[in-house]
């Protein structure tokens, strides 16, 4: 499989005071999101072979503070890692499952802000196949439903490379607002790069064209 390309640090984290008593709530089970052609679900051990071919080395960082090196052992400490920060309430992350493959061609999701994960900090990468593709479009409008919805975050903010057109063009066609440029926030490749700083507030999606919602599971 080809080489993953990171996409727009998008979408949430979140964790409700009160979630409704009919849904989950997502410490105990990540939602599983439905829709035609992709699914979301959470990354499983199985999934270590899929996603340490998929996914560039520095993916795991992307998510967690204190990675595992890049290595298949890596890749399944790295699910074992997200799956208890998702317990702890400080991660939510779906690996995208296309109908057509039983593996996964990238992940998405978001790293809580604050103890009650109202506030998140999206990150999403994908195959490199799938880039320019409305893949991303897709599943990065399922997370928003189900973070600004059953997960009841009240703001999503995404921190993308000044450079990177095609994922600051992606977050803009999402909803979100421009809200400001982080000056060398990044330090990458012995450089210190600028960012782009995006927000979706809860709001925003409500005053934003209705979608047809995801099912959850």
């Amino acid at each position: 499989m080809a080489k993953a390309d990171t996409q727009p640090t998008a979408a949430a984290v979140a964790a409700p005071p009160a979630a409704p008593t009919t849904l989950t709530p997502w410490r105990e089970q990540l939602p599983r999101l439905v829709r035609p052609g992709v699914t979301l679900r959470e990354p499983v051990p199985a999934d270590a072979v899929a996603l340490f071919t998929t996914l560039p080395p520095d993916a795991p960082a992307q998510v967690l503070v204190d990675p595992p090196p890049a290595s298949l052992a890596g890749f399944h400490a790295f699910v074992e890692r997200v799956q208890a920060a998702r317990r702890l309430g400080q991660v939510a992350c779906w690996a995208i499952v296309p109908d057509e493959s039983d593996v996964p061609v990238g992940i998405i999701g978001v790293r809580a802000m604050d103890p009650h994960a109202s506030m998140v900090e999206g990150f999403a990468v994908l195959a490199q196949e799938f880039r320019g593709t409305p893949l991303f479009q897709t599943v990065g409008r399922m997370v928003l439903e189900c973070l600004f919805g059953p997960m009841r975050v009240h703001r999503a903010e995404f921190r993308v490379d000044v450079r990177n057109g095609r994922a600051n063009g992606a977050l803009r066609k999402l909803g979100a607002t421009q809200e400001g440029l982080l000056r060398r926030a990044r330090r990458a490749d012995g450089e210190c790069l600028d960012q782009v700083l995006w927000a979706i507030v809860s709001t925003d999606l409500t005053q934003a064209p209705a979608a047809r919602s995801a099912r959850i599971h």
